[in-house]
């Protein structure tokens, strides 16, 4: 294995036999002509992938798709029925609450059996116990047998074991971690933290954010394989797309992703061909329309009765733009054009950092009023009015259109848009919330 890879999977798979009865695996042993009496059922299947050193990866997928099994066998809990997996560096795993705990011991008992299982001697444990507790939070409780704990203590205890041994490499299942919000984004801050130090992280979520946020790459399973992986935010997008089909097509997803890549590819050549032929912004103060500014991820969900076109930010004045100006006011505006009579008809926005993170849009019913009156066959303009609050940088926005909660027609990254500077301001993340500035000196 190479010596700047983390994890390699190799055609990993992992089959159970599944009886219809108790008796028939008696059966099947005893059987001399070693007839069959179960059904294979496949957790994973030939699933390949490598991970460098430094990495943060995403695992993304339903339940039952066989994400807690690969971790599984990644840390050694789990055997593969066929296929190998590598591993270089000290693991610690966050996979399932009481996971390596006595219940009849107390918290802080527990955390020296812990640590001890991972490889950490008693005085290297002794160094770090401080700052186990300080981020457990659990105060005099850490002296109770574990079988007192709720299920978000034993949380708080898996946690902060695990994040704070200096791993060299930290696998964490986020379906079975729980607890109240601030308590997640401490974690979410403790691995940023450690990421940042080079730590290699696979994480698992069902989160699309999360993963977008954290994450440098990401794996999408469905039904033990893996479908693709690559950029998170085109990974999550296409995940999102399909995850309500019963049946995947790997192949068409395989050939989308390879498109958007494409078309994200020569988007930076563009890029990086116009910083080098030094073209200046234009001058303006106000707003203007630049067409070299598309988005480079942009998804289309399968019409279902519907489509979405003529997608775009206009001035009041109608006026299209898509560099704005902090503060003012603007129009997001498509068409949604109707084959069929829709039931409960909703229209949708949403508006997203250059990360995918979601920081404002919402759904509204043009039949709140009239809600058993279909929308009619015919051709619809969709106008939504809103204030540029946010602070300089790239933004994109999603439309869509639902009936009776489900989508009809939508479009990830539908339209770009970008803000421009406050001059002798600065500002903190995406949305800028301060109305005024004031100073004065106190006598």
């Amino acid at each position: 294995m190479n010596k700047n890879t983390a994890i390699k999977v190799q055609n990993l798979t992992k089959a159970y036999k599944l009886y219809s009865q108790p008796i028939d695996r008696l059966k099947e042993s005893l059987n001399p002509f070693g007839k069959k009496y179960h059904k294979d059922f496949y957790a994973l299947k030939d699933v390949n992938f490598e991970i460098k050193k430094g990495e943060t990866v995403g695992i993304i997928g339903r339940n039952g798709s066989g994400k807690s099994t690969l971790l599984k066998i990644i840390t050694g809990v789990l055997t593969p029925t066929s296929g190998r997996v590598n591993v270089h560096g000290k693991i610690s795993a966050i996979l399932e609450l009481g996971a390596g705990f006595n219940p009849e011991m107390t918290g802080l008992e527990n955390i020296y059996l812990n640590t001890s299982i991972s490889g950490m001697s008693k005085d290297a444990t002794d160094k770090k116990i401080e700052e186990i507790l300080d981020f457990a939070e659990l105060g005099e409780f850490i002296h109770q047998p574990l079988k007192t704990y709720s299920s978000g203590m034993k949380a708080r205890l898996g946690f902060a074991v695990a994040i704070n041994i200096d791993p060299d490499i930290l696998i964490v299942d986020e379906a079975l971690a729980v607890g109240d919000a601030a308590f997640q984004r401490k974690c979410f801050a403790k691995m940023e933290q450690i990421r940042e130090a080079g730590a290699t992280i696979l994480f698992v979520s069902h989160s699309e954010g999360s993963i977008v946020s954290l994450c440098s790459r990401a794996i999408w399973l469905s039904n033990g394989e893996k479908v693709i992986e690559g950029e998170p935010k085109l990974v999550t997008g296409l995940y999102m797309k399909n995850s309500s089909k019963k049946q995947i097509n790997k192949q068409e997803i395989q050939k989308e992703l390879e498109e958007l890549e494409k078309n994200s590819e020569e988007s930076e050549k563009k890029e990086e061909k116009k910083k080098e032929q030094k073209i200046k912004p234009k001058p303006q103060i106000e707003e203007y329309y630049d067409p070299s500014l598309k988005p480079k991820s942009t998804i289309y969900y399968e019409e279902k009765g519907a489509k979405i076109s003529d997608v775009k930010i206009t001035t009041l004045d109608g006026e299209e733009v898509n560099v704005l100006v902090h503060g003012r006011e603007y129009l997001y505006k498509y068409v949604v054009k109707t084959y069929e009579n829709i039931c409960d008809a909703r229209f949708g926005c949403l508006i997203k950092n250059k990360q995918g993170i979601a920081l404002g849009g919402g759904s509204y019913s043009l039949l709140e009023q009239e809600s058993n009156k279909d929308l009619e066959i015919g051709a619809y303009e969709v106008i939504w009015k809103f204030k540029a609050i946010f602070n300089e940088g790239i933004y994109s926005i999603n439309s869509g259109f639902s009936s009776n909660k489900e989508y009809v027609h939508r479009i990830l990254d539908a339209y770009m848009f970008k803000i421009k500077p406050i001059h002798k301001r600065v500002f903190t993340a995406n949305i800028n919330c301060i109305e005024t500035i004031k100073w004065r000196k106190n006598d």
